[in-house]
């Protein structure tokens, strides 16, 4: 039996007359609008239009899109504007993967004072025609005719208040034979702020390669690095002064990095501090490479692009100046020739050793040593080729004594009192001892 309606009508209960009938509950449909129980009309193309007109509309349409509000001055994490030729605002994009596939995504706006460092998966069906066509493979797409906005505007005057990008890489990719030169592979933006006065100019470098015909899964890297007016160096703290868990290791060539794949290609992540990591990624040989080439190129890959030289003691070393050497162990040597069966390194052990300093109330991470362990093997150089980096931490912290308690005062010696029977004890404690020496 039914005893409860979610219907918008009113209900009533019917009473039986006799034991023998039952009760019934009945739902009373006086707003037939408003009836669930009549049946649905049947549609078809000849009535659909009339049926849907009541509904039809745009679904997915944008709402409104309002001009940005520039800031009167950036904070940290606010987005770097820009401004067009034409007028057209903008953000200073840094373009970051997109979900698992790791496809580049160029809606990620970089934020002011937050230096990072992405990498993407670009997809090229065709070189070819890419080549030309595809303005994100350019250098002209990530500088040319875009201002800065450097704060502080005037009642939205912009007037004398941007800053260009510059940019001393000028090439740009072109068709040669059954390949493409001068792609975009890596993108740097040097930031240069004064404090609340804003921007006050931007730069930008590039490292460019070639590649051949057909389908081509190239690995981008994309960095925003912020410096003050006057310093001479970048500067990319990661604690101040000790280190902060997961913000980068630093170097002297920049955040510590380890190969990570992208595609079919090698990019380059960065390593977070007290992070134990494991990462790689596969190479293949070309055909005009030697022994030596393909030793350097897999040399490189294991170390993220990059061979630094000292590790940061602290997260503010670039501003304390104290840095330790890397300890490189390295690997057999190449033989000589062309590339058949050659002796590479395919991994690398990056070992850290740390601990923390200072305060017990306030502990500061430390570096105390970094070596970088190679491992070599005997590859075919027709196969592909597997590197692999490791990264581990090791704390060597060496905790100090626990705290003691401060010694309290008895007070003065009342006679009958506590103090006065813990007096006459230690006092037979102290005679008990001499009498024990003196036997």
């Amino acid at each position: 039996m039914m005893f409860r309606s979610n219907a918008p009508f009113s209900t009533i209960t019917v009473y039986s007359s006799t034991p023998a009938e039952p009760q019934q509950f009945c739902v009373l449909t006086n707003t037939t609008s408003l009836n669930y129980f009549l049946s649905p009309w049947t549609i078809s193309s000849d009535n659909f239009s009339l049926v849907s007109a009541k509904y039809s509309g745009a679904s997915f349409s944008p709402g409104s899109q309002n001009s940005p509000v520039i800031p009167a001055f950036y904070q940290a994490g606010d987005p770097i504007y820009t401004i067009s030729p034409y007028g057209t605002l903008g953000t200073l994009m840094q373009p970051s993967a997109l979900g698992a596939s790791g496809l580049c995504a160029f809606n990620n706006p970089a934020r002011f004072l937050h230096s990072v460092t992405t990498s993407c998966l670009h997809v090229i069906s065709n070189v070819n025609v890419s080549c030309m066509a595809d303005p994100t493979l350019s250098t002209d797409f990530y500088y040319r005719n875009i201002r800065v906005i450097a704060a502080n505007p005037t009642a939205g005057n912009f007037t004398g208040q941007t800053v260009p990008i510059v940019s001393l890489v000028t090439d740009t990719p072109q068709l040669q034979g059954n390949g493409c030169t001068n792609i975009v592979s890596e993108v740097n933006y040097t930031v240069v702020y004064n404090g609340t006065g804003g921007v006050v100019n931007v730069t930008v470098s590039f490292t460019l390669l070639n590649v051949t015909s057909g389908a081509v899964s190239l690995g981008q890297t994309f960095r925003v690095l912020y410096k003050p007016i006057g310093a001479t160096n970048v500067q990319i703290r990661s604690g101040n002064p000790g280190y902060l868990a997961n913000l980068p290791v630093l170097t002297d060539t920049g955040p510590l990095l380890i190969p990570f794949p992208v595609g079919g290609s090698c990019s380059s992540s960065p390593v977070g501090f007290g992070v134990n990591m494991l990462s790689g990624c596969t190479i293949r040989a070309q055909s005009s490479e030697t022994c030596s080439d393909l030793y350097n190129r897999t040399f490189t890959a294991l170390l993220g692009g990059k061979s630094p030289q000292y590790v940061g003691a602290f997260g503010n070393a670039i501003e304390s100046g104290q840095w330790i050497p890397i300890i490189y162990q390295n690997c057999s040597t190449w033989p000589p020739g062309n590339c058949s069966s050659c002796s590479l390194p395919v991994s690398l052990n990056i070992q850290i050793l740390q601990a923390k300093v200072g305060l017990l109330s306030n502990p500061q991470s430390q570096v105390l040593g970094t070596r970088f362990l190679f491992g070599c093997k005997l590859v075919q150089c027709q196969e592909d080729i597997v590197l692999q980096t490791q990264v581990s931490f090791t704390d060597l912290t060496q905790r100090g004594p626990l705290p003691r308690s401060r010694a309290t005062i008895i007070g003065p010696l009342i006679p009958g009192s506590i103090g006065e029977q813990n007096g006459f004890a230690l006092s037979l404690v102290l005679a008990c001892v001499g009498y024990l020496l003196v036997m």
